[in-house]
């Protein structure tokens, strides 16, 4: 019997280790180089949930961050340089891989200006919106002025303005 046991405890610890390393195969983790990293920032995650990039994308295997990453890894074991990844990518994918627009496209440049010109044409409607619409103060009635005038001593000492009723300055 004991030595039934043991067959049986070496199979388990066979199989465990079997199944580790079948883990340790899969794990999406393995490709997060610092050049892997490094090229991945210059593109965008295309999983559709998230706005990260390649490179600092959170969620655990992502359908498009992992193999992407996998991608460049084995770009970079050929031998190509960090751009001619990019360029690569961007050739097979178009310019929405990329993190950021090329600013060097009259595209591109639209896509990095329109944001503030936007704004500016937003300050500038806002502001000729309230001009326009800005009333001006109506004159204070007899009634409110003959209010304001019987506090107005009141106001005064509260204020430190005026001395204290019975007192000399």
């Amino acid at each position: 019997m004991p030595q039934r046991l043991r067959r049986l405890n070496l199979k388990l610890i066979a199989a465990f280790f079997l199944a580790l390393a079948a883990l340790v195969a899969q794990d999406p983790t393995s490709f997060q180089t610092p050049g892997v990293l490094r090229v991945g920032d210059r593109l965008a995650c295309r999983c559709g949930t998230c706005r990260n990039t390649v490179g600092n994308c959170p969620m655990l295997r992502c359908e498009s961050a992992s193999p992407m990453r996998k991608r460049i890894y084995d770009m970079q074991h050929a031998g190509l340089s960090d751009d001619a990844i990019v360029n690569r990518i961007v050739q097979e994918e178009g310019v929405v891989a990329l993190s950021s627009p090329p600013a060097t496209s009259f595209g591109g440049l639209i896509t990095w200006i329109m944001p503030a010109v936007a704004l500016l044409i937003g300050f500038f409607i806002y502001s000729f919106y309230v001009r326009r619409n800005r009333k001006q103060p109506e004159p204070l009635s007899s009634f409110d002025r003959a209010v304001i005038d019987r506090f107005q001593d009141q106001i005064d000492r509260e204020l430190g303005d005026a001395p204290e009723p019975g007192r000399r300055r």
